[in-house]
């Protein structure tokens, strides 16, 4: 136990050992007691072998697509002219725009960089979520449980995420849609610590983070302005039913900012001008026809594996949940049936950008890894808002129940890491490798003026869907992959031969 914080609570062991494992019956009663003596250090270990290959598989990343769509901006109008030509001629998302020409190795001529984003990427979202843990919990767990709780959120989420890929290696992915749902976590959070600061300058910090966090998800996605809406509706409803004033005028604030902000980055020439030239873009011609996509997608997003199990993964967390019930918020007090409707419109709001601009399903992978992301945490947050303030009122799973949920999760996670192992041991060497030697015939050809570079087809790999892109490089040299790099590296044309 933390000694500054004696009141920290210590996970209790029958948590992990009975309802992690649900079911399982340890005849042997030696092994039992020396299971529940070392069960931290158990699950521990089964978490870093699950996650150990995810952060392995980064060292064999390579850049994809729109990660080289950027450098030429920035080569030929350095980094700020180049975000104002973005603005004017591409998107409105002024911060995420920073990200992608600030934080994109390439535009560095840095090839590798990709490794070392794909690992940070990772071990920020853990880094993310144990502060949340933190802050929301204050000092009810010690802080080596709720980094074991982070890490083992960090795995689930990548295990169930509809795109590895995306979530986990793409550098443009990362910057345009995973920080800024890592931030739709934290600015709420910001805002609650802002209302229970107890001194005028921690309430002044807390204000000028969540003040920021705010503008910068006016500065990302449709998706995460959206989904920050609805969280920022809730909270301002929820507190002016209470008659809770002051918490309502700061939700109201942050609200009204976040419409300012992002009223300038939607309306932002750029969105305009991306509307005709981006030739994935379909909008539709009728309110059927949105109607039409719109319940399309959210069938499919409902139906999906991932986002049934959810729902049922939160009742695994309930004991522990029980245990730190009192370090809830004060506001965190909602009936579940009002959490899960905020839920239900909040995948209903993100899906409708995307329902008014295109036309294809299912939802593009990098939005549903962020749907997933706003499901999963929310019903964990709205599990935990509905439980009573005494641990003992909380109604115990049944057995049988948890152990078909425990097993249903265990599964999933062992079969991500396993196809994370596999790759790991065949393909993701390969794949580095085919790429690595492209990228040296596409140097050389760059140095000779004009040049039409035709590439030879490489042996077809296993695509487990996890650190290999979903698409390469295709025999038409007008393919979007193979323009950017026969931009970037100076070519007239790049294309793949034929396959014999």
């Amino acid at each position: 136990m933390n000694p500054a914080h004696p009141q920290a609570r210590q996970l209790r062991a029958p948590f992990f050992y009975i309802y992690l494992i649900p079911g399982v019956q340890l005849s042997n009663w030696r092994l039992a007691r020396w299971v529940a003596r070392h069960w931290w250090h158990l699950l521990a270990i089964g978490v870093a072998l699950g996650l150990l290959p995810l952060l392995l598989l980064s060292c064999y990343n390579q850049p994809y697509s729109d990660d080289f769509s950027f450098t030429p901006d920035v080569e030929t109008y350095g980094f700020w002219i180049a975000q104002k030509h973005l603005f004017a001629n591409w998107s409105g998302r002024y911060f995420t725009n920073a990200l992608l020409l600030v934080g994109n190795p390439l535009n560095y001529r840095w090839l590798e960089g990709v490794q070392l984003t794909a690992i940070v990427g990772q071990l920020v979202r853990i880094a993310v979520l144990y502060a949340a843990v933190r802050l929301i919990t204050g000092d009810q767990i010690r802080r080596r449980d709720a980094g074991l709780l982070a890490t083992s959120l960090a795995l689930v989420y990548s295990s169930l995420a509809p795109s590895a890929f995306s979530a986990l290696y793409y550098f443009t992915d990362l910057a345009v849609y995973q920080v800024p749902a890592w931030l739709l976590l934290l600015v709420p959070l910001a805002i609650d610590r802002l209302q229970r600061a107890p001194r005028r300058g921690a309430r002044w910090v807390w204000s000028l983070l969540a003040a920021a966090g705010t503008i910068a998800i006016a500065g990302s996605t449709e998706l995460t302005i959206v989904l920050l809406s609805v969280v920022m509706l809730l909270g301002a409803g929820v507190s002016l039913w209470r008659r809770q004033w002051q918490s309502a005028r700061v939700w109201v604030g942050l609200g009204a900012l976040l419409v300012v902000a992002s009223t300038v980055a939607l309306l932002a020439p750029g969105n305009t001008a991306r509307m005709t030239l981006d030739s994935s873009l379909r909008p539709t011609a009728s309110i059927q026809e949105v109607l039409v996509r719109l319940f399309s997608l959210l069938r499919q997003l409902l139906t999906s594996p991932a986002f049934l199990v959810v729902p049922a993964f939160v009742l695994l967390l309930r004991p522990i949940a029980a245990q730190v019930a009192s370090a809830r918020p004060p506001g965190l007090r909602i009936p579940l049936l009002l959490s899960a409707a905020v839920l239900v419109l909040g995948l209903i709001v993100g899906t409708l950008p995307y329902a008014l601009t295109w036309a294809r399903v299912p939802l593009v992978p990098r939005a549903a890894n962020i749907l997933l992301w706003w499901w999963l945490l929310g019903w964990l947050m709205a599990g935990w808002a509905s439980l009573p303030v005494d641990p003992a009122a909380v109604a115990p799973v049944p057995t049988a129940a948890r152990g078909l949920l425990g097993v249903a999760l265990a599964v999933v996670v062992l079969m991500a890491s396993g196809h994370a192992y596999l790759d790991l041991r065949h393909e993701a060497p390969a794949f580095a490798t085919q790429w690595q030697n492209r990228f040296a015939a596409l140097k050389q050809a760059g140095r000779t003026p004009h040049s039409e570079l035709t590439l030879q087809p490489q042996p077809v790999l296993i695509n487990r869907q996890i650190v290999l892109p979903p698409l390469g490089l295709a025999e038409s040299p007008d393919y979007g992959i193979n323009t950017r790099l026969a931009t970037w590296f100076g070519l007239d044309s790049v294309r793949v031969g034929a396959i014999p």
